[in-house]
């Protein structure tokens, strides 16, 4: 019979496996930020200049940014495995074979961050015709800064857009895991094992990532700082979940 390790366990698991490796964890995950942040906040303006071309790149910035989440997979995992993690951990997906793992991670994250811009696009559109009907609303005026139509409209849009969005990242929320596993499967392949491997787990690891909201909340009130401590003992749960997973359920080749 199998038994999946609870959310405490997990959690546990992850702190204990953390003492130690906290420098060393927090410095990949600035790294990371250096690395991506500044090309987001360079790209910014184009919101208003173009919003098309501003998508599009947001897209390409997107899987850019791919390749890091896929090495921080292999530094959680190594953390996982009480292995020690290193900074080139974090370059993986950009040493040889380059255009081998290039291409997986590319189709990968371009598959995610086109299912995340058809979700939230658009809500962020009606959104962003409220947001211009509350700044132009006269307040001496009777009626309401926007239509009740559109409010409505764009309620049910975030709801759905947000449902979808959350329910993919659930579905692949395994995938980067699995291609440090099995470095010989294809994109269309990890993209077939790693539903199979969640299948009767996303609302566990849903309620896993609930938990972490009260500890995100106070990492705001610090103003970011506690999320260096966060951040990574969130990563280091969400790899042992992988790893719970694998021993229980032994998913077959695609």
């Amino acid at each position: 019979m199998n038994h999946y390790l609870s959310s405490n366990e997990l959690k546990r698991l992850a702190k204990g496996q953390l003492l130690g490796k906290y420098g060393i964890t927090v410095g990949i995950l600035a790294l990371h930020l250096l690395c991506t942040l500044p090309i987001q906040f360079l790209f910014n303006p184009l919101a208003r200049i173009s919003p098309f071309l501003y998508y599009m790149l947001s897209l390409v910035i997107s899987v850019f940014a791919g390749f890091f989440t896929a090495g921080e997979a292999l530094v959680y995992l190594k953390v996982a495995c009480n292995q020690p993690p290193a900074v080139m951990d974090l370059f993986h997906f950009f040493t040889p074979p380059v255009f081998q793992k290039a291409g997986k991670v590319s189709q990968i994250q371009l598959l995610l961050s086109v299912i995340s811009l058809a979700a939230t696009l658009p809500y962020t559109y009606v959104g962003s015709l409220l947001l211009t009907s509350m700044i132009s609303w006269n307040p001496n005026a009777s009626m309401l800064p926007f239509g009740a139509g559109t409010f409505l409209l764009y309620t049910i849009l975030l709801v759905v857009g947000t449902a979808i969005e959350v329910f993919a990242q659930l579905l692949l929320s395994q995938i980067f895991y699995l291609m440090q596993d099995f470095p010989e499967y294809t994109a269309a392949q990890l993209l077939k094992l790693a539903p199979k491997l969640i299948k009767g787990h996303k609302a566990r690891l849903f309620y896993i990532q609930l938990s972490f909201l009260p500890l995100m909340l106070l990492s705001i009130c610090s103003c970011g700082l506690g999320f260096l401590w966060v951040y990574p003992y969130m990563q280091a749960t969400y790899a042992n979940f992988y790893l719970d997973l694998m021993r229980n359920k032994h998913p077959h080749t695609p």
